[in-house]
């Protein structure tokens, strides 16, 4: 399959849908993750994005918005501040609220697929 297309800019379009694997789509560097993003969908008002990441090593997030993941390859782990500790490995999801404060620890060959909402654009991708 060729490179697929995002839809950056929220277009209705029927020629604008975003599809094909994850992998196929335009990557760039996501340093402050130690890896690297893809951008499959941003709506016209930025509040949602649809995103790809590989990531590597360890982070901790307080959420600026609520993400949706769902783990493709690998596993993380996660420690919700407050809350409680888990992994996840290829196939599972989970869902985060906005101000959710979370460590992650990414193992060897993470990658997601994940949607990021919120009420005000998005900035965190």
């Amino acid at each position: 399959m060729p490179p697929c297309t995002p839809n950056l800019t929220g277009s209705s379009s029927p020629t604008a849908i975003p599809y094909g694997p994850y992998t196929s789509f335009p990557w760039e560097p996501l340093p402050e993750y130690g890896g690297e993003k893809s951008i499959m969908f941003r709506s016209d008002d930025g509040k949602i994005v649809a995103a790809a990441a590989r990531e590597t090593g360890t982070a901790t997030l307080t959420y600026p918005c609520d993400e949706f993941f769902f783990v493709t390859d690998g596993w993380i782990k996660l420690n919700v501040h407050g809350g409680d500790h888990f992994t996840l490995t290829k196939g599972e999801f989970v869902y985060l609220k906005k101000g959710t404060t979370v460590d992650f620890t990414f193992g060897p060959g993470f990658a997601n697929v994940a949607v990021f909402m919120d009420r005000e654009r998005v900035t965190l991708l």
